[in-house]
């Protein structure tokens, strides 16, 4: 078996040296190779890669202008040479024993094309224990997973592993929503096979970062959303409950926000449409999933 970890770097300097202890750390008989995509970072995160990895084998270092997460992660995908690929951000951490459980539990399921584990959020500065002796660690499988991704967004890159022709053969994450890379991928692979859920702890968080495209809950379910319109465009043979599905998640998000962040009413025309979205279809769902995206628009930015 062979690993591909492929890390987008976008001035991430003061996590760099505990991040590449954590992913230097991984335990286990596989075979890999490190993909490091500098997205024209503008602090010395580069250097850092560069200093940091000066000792290791099978590293591949990209640079590349600025153009959002998800490009970053395309690059690192196409690079790719190994069997699975392992996503890490870079100011986020592993347990040393995170790669092998989930390369284990897609050997078991081997009609399944990713493996996922739980996470952790921890804050700057705190110290986390990556060593820590972990029991059996139970897996289930996501039977349907193209219906739980539009429920909720299972995970994020570092969370999970998938297979790398599967990745290849999806397309990658959609360039379109910028800083989104793994909700677009996540879908895309939800199509090819299904998902393994490992319930243990094995990716760690970092939160609470000032720059970080996550931070801001407008942003990130404004592109959920838009994630969602384009995938519903581009693969409009997606069964017809699945497009309802994705709608009635897009409208209700809508009419939460705008009643919790900006001040509507409860019972506003979103509430309304919320409510009718689960009875009444809408003759394009795509576009109806759109006509949503500007209520996030005042703190979007």
């Amino acid at each position: 078996m062979s690993v591909s970890f492929v890390i987008p770097v976008y001035n991430k300097a003061r996590y760099l040296g505990l991040v590449l202890n954590s992913i230097a750390a991984q335990k286990g008989n596989f075979e890999r190779e490190f993909i490091f995509v500098d997205d024209g970072s503008t602090d010395n995160s580069l250097q850092m890669v560069r200093d940091l990895t000066a000792g290791w084998t099978n590293v591949t270092i990209i640079e590349q202008e600025n153009g959002g997460s998800a490009k970053a992660t395309n690059t690192g995908i196409a690079a790719a040479r190994m069997e699975f690929i392992k996503f890490v951000d870079a100011d986020d951490l592993l347990h040393e024993q995170a790669t092998a459980i989930l390369l284990g539990a897609l050997k078991a399921n081997p009609g399944a094309c990713l493996a996922y584990a739980l996470c952790q959020y921890f804050n700057e500065g705190e110290t986390m224990d990556l060593t820590q002796t972990l029991g059996v660690c139970e897996i289930e499988t996501i039977a349907e997973p193209l219906y739980a991704s539009i429920q909720n967004s299972l995970f994020n890159p570092t969370q999970f592993l998938a297979r790398t022709d599967a990745i290849k053969k999806s397309g990658g994450c959609d360039e379109r929503v910028k800083h989104s890379q793994e909700y677009s991928l996540t879908l895309r692979l939800a199509r090819l096979g299904s998902f393994v859920k490992v319930n243990e702890t094995l990716a760690f968080l970092c939160r609470g970062e000032a720059g970080r495209h996550g931070a801001s809950s407008s942003r990130q379910l404004q592109r959920v959303s838009l994630a969602l319109a384009y995938f519903l465009e581009d693969y409009p043979d997606t069964p017809l409950p699945l497009h309802r599905h994705a709608y009635k998640r897009a409208i209700g998000r809508a009419a939460k926000f705008d009643y919790r962040h900006r001040g509507g009413a409860k019972y506003s025309k979103l509430f309304w449409k919320s409510l009718l979205a689960r009875i009444v279809p809408e003759k394009n769902y795509a576009a109806a999933i759109r006509a949503t995206l500007p209520v996030f628009d005042e703190r979007a930015g």
